[in-house]
């Protein structure tokens, strides 16, 4: 009956109906103040905190190389060899940071996997569940039915003392 009322364009797509723009944007408003709000609360702090961390690596890894470089020039010792070491010792921590990361981010993927197997093993056991308990009802309502039915049809009670019917669901 309210549907009726309502003109034909915002049956099809309630959403493009004008009488409801001012709920949709004060809604949106809504939801994009508090998404804004986690962000700035906790998603910005953790992101700069992990280019924090990685900026003082990468800027210890280049104070390392340029002592190492200095080192070399102050002894006037090979220039060439004191490079590929401090270039060498950068490219091994680099390696090492990003293998680390990548065994941390390996492990994580591994922790979601898991828990998502076992998320997925408790629905399968609640839906194995939900069909065994349909099942027994059927069964039941079944026979119920054809009693029913039965009765009905005959037009007469069941005869007493005669054995009742008995339906097997198949599985």
């Amino acid at each position: 009956v309210a549907l009726a009322a309502m003109p034909a364009h915002a049956s099809s797509l309630p959403q493009m109906d004008p009488t409801w723009y001012a709920n949709q944007l004060f809604w949106l408003a809504i939801s994009f103040g508090i998404l804004y709000v986690f962000v700035a609360r906790f998603v910005s702090p953790a992101i700069a905190q992990v280019l924090k961390v990685r900026a003082a690596a990468i800027d210890d890894a280049i104070l390392e190389a340029e002592r190492a470089k200095s080192a070399a020039e102050s002894s006037r010792g090979d220039a060439a060899s004191a490079s590929l070491s401090a270039r060498a010792t950068a490219a091994e921590m680099m390696a090492k940071m990003q293998a680390e990361n990548a065994a941390e981010a390996s492990a994580a993927i591994a922790k979601l996997d898991h828990e998502l197997e076992r998320r997925a093993s408790q629905a399968t056991a609640v839906l194995d569940d939900a069909v065994k308990k349909a099942r027994a009802g059927m069964s039941d309502a079944v026979q119920s039915l054809a009693e029913s039915m039965t009765t009905r049809l005959l037009d007469s009670k069941p005869v007493e003392g005669a054995p009742a019917l008995k339906l097997v669901a198949k599985r």
